[in-house]
């Protein structure tokens, strides 16, 4: 038997202990012994079994809704022990009658507000964690409220309990029921009746829905009890006790099988949960003793758990050692960025030998000026400085972000925006050495252009498409001019858009250049002759860029 089974089975045990011994201090024969003892312990019994259920609820439900409501279910099954208690053992009848009277008016306190949290119990069953009851549901609680203060004030107009005209004292041994008495017995029986209807409408595993019916038998039993009990019948109290243990426990036995059925969220089974977990976490006290461990998890001292305080510890290999507090304790796991350690080394090499590469350029524009038969390649890296400065400047930039950000995430995002400013380099470039060497190319080049960008948009996490109805030969200057204005557009929305879609056609003699986005940039300004920027009622752009002639209608 594993520890969380052996747990559950002992807990099982100590409850159904206390009950029978409850059950056993209310037999007849008991009287023989202390008529008091008896029903102190019995009382006690039940006391106990109810403080140790709300704090067991404390711990296991999930939804927070629920969890207080269940909570005020038990403490109130507590609070009308205490009184119950006090009016049959503490306070005499003789001595203080009003004050006896009083205790037993404040019975009908937890006998109607129990079931109306228990119908809020079960509207709230299979719902999720976040769910919150329409505060139309709130309304419940004036008739309830109402049916109460009726009760308590009954001595001021007798609507509830009626006593005879010439009693001395008035008692509930003596007392007759008004007009009122029936609508407060109405409250809790109707109720009930709606904890039966709305149950079974309330399953969430409809493979299992049978099962739903087991936490509606406490209900059905307490009805059949209640109709027993109002009718008078003496041998029920023998056999069943008193009405207060009977609501009791029927509702604490239908809230625990709604539980144990998972009509109820809980987190019963969390512990294996995170035993079994691929994460290397592991859960401590203040002082850093590990309570709970991952199987994935490695063990570390106590002094360099107690460093992830300030940050972040790293470890060898490229493990990276994090922490946080949390109620009771710390929760500290570990993570392996071996992998991102090495992308960070690759950039910044990558950056010394750009750094190097600007020098050996600007080394060999100054030869060429003086050189006449290297004059080609001197235009071409010049042309390439020119067209690709400001996107290798934004890529200094992302390098020395990257640097200093301690985040993991940010670093992420960073060498991913770094992929896309870095296509657009390895493409404008390359369609500058096609340019010097060809007028016109086949559409297949347009094709790789594009796909190479939206390729590494999609890693940084925006959905693309691309459709182009380009066939036969085109310019290399067509090809370069929708390019660069295809990356203008992706670097003014990169940081606000989740969504792109490119369409380029033939329109006339021009080369129509479409893109859709939902960028949050305001591309106004970029509207030209050849350059137009709508924007819909949703927010979408609509982006048109024409190459190679005269603007003509959008397509």
């Amino acid at each position: 038997m594993t520890k969380p089974k052996r747990k559950n089975t002992l807990i099982t045990i100590y409850v159904a202990a206390l009950i029978i011994i409850a059950y056993i201090c209310r037999l007849p024969f008991m009287d023989y012994f202390n008529s008091r003892v008896p029903g102190l312990v019995r009382s006690f019994n039940y006391i106990a079994l109810y403080l140790f259920w709300a704090f067991s609820l404390r711990e296991r439900i999930i939804q927070t809704q629920v969890r207080r409501y269940i909570m005020v279910i038990a403490f109130l099954m507590v609070f009308w022990f205490l009184v119950r208690t006090l009016k049959y053992h503490f306070v005499s009848d003789i001595t203080h009658p009003h004050i006896v009277r009083y205790l037993w008016y404040l019975y009908y306190f937890p006998m109607l507000f129990i079931p109306l949290l228990a119908v809020f119990v079960a509207l709230s069953a299979g719902k999720p964690e976040s769910y919150r009851l329409p505060k139309k549901a709130m309304f419940l609680y004036i008739p309830v409220a109402a049916l109460v203060l009726l009760v308590i004030t009954n001595d001021l107009h007798c609507l509830v309990f009626t006593f005879p005209e010439d009693a001395v004292v008035w008692a509930d041994d003596n007392n007759g029921y008004g007009v009122g008495y029936f609508f407060v017995i109405a409250c809790p029986i109707l109720c009930a009746l709606a904890i039966l209807m709305i149950m079974p409408l309330k399953c969430r595993i409809p493979k299992n829905r049978k099962r739903i019916f087991l936490a509606c038998i406490p209900i059905v039993i307490l009805l059949a009890y209640m109709a027993l009990y109002y009718s008078q019948q003496e041998w029920l109290r023998i056999v069943f006790g008193d009405i207060t243990a009977m609501i009791c426990l029927m509702y604490a036995a239908a809230i625990e099988i709604c539980i144990r059925c998972h009509f109820i969220q809980s987190n019963t089974h969390y512990p294996e949960l995170f035993d079994a977990s691929t994460v290397g976490a592991q859960i401590t006290d203040e002082e850093y003793n590990v309570i709970l461990s991952s199987k994935a998890a490695k063990s570390v001292e106590k002094d360099v758990m107690r460093q992830t305080e300030n940050g972040a510890v790293m470890l060898p290999d490229g493990i990276r050692l994090a922490g946080a507090p949390i109620r009771g304790g710390h929760v500290v796991w570990s993570e392996n960025i071996s992998e991102l350690l090495q992308v960070q080394n690759r950039l910044k090499e990558a950056k010394e030998e750009l750094q190097d590469s600007n020098g050996i350029l600007e080394e060999e524009n100054s030869v060429k000026a003086r050189e006449a038969h290297i004059a080609v390649q001197d235009r071409l890296y010049n042309e390439i400085q020119r067209v690709t400065a400001r996107q290798i400047q934004l890529m200094d930039k992302l390098i020395e972000q990257t640097e200093k950000s301690r985040s993991e995430e940010e670093c992420k995002r960073l060498l991913k925006k770094m992929l896309v400013i870095g296509s657009y380099l390895k493409r404008r470039s390359n369609l500058v050495f096609l340019s010097a060497k060809y007028t016109v190319t086949g559409a297949k080049e347009l094709d790789l252009t594009f796909r190479d960008s939206l390729e590494n948009l999609e890693l940084y996490g925006v959905v693309c498409g691309f459709c182009s109805k380009i066939t036969g030969n085109i310019l290399m200057s067509d090809i370069t001019s929708v390019y660069d204005f295809f990356e203008e557009a992706v670097e003014r929305s990169l940081d606000s858009m989740t969504v792109l879609t490119v369409f380029a056609e033939k329109a006339g003699e021009n080369i129509a250049l479409v893109l859709r986005t939902d960028s949050g940039a305001d591309f106004t300004d970029m509207i030209t002759d050849r350059i137009s920027a709508e924007r819909d009622d949703d927010g979408e752009w609509k982006l048109t860029f024409f190459a190679g002639g005269e603007s003509v209608e959008t397509p």
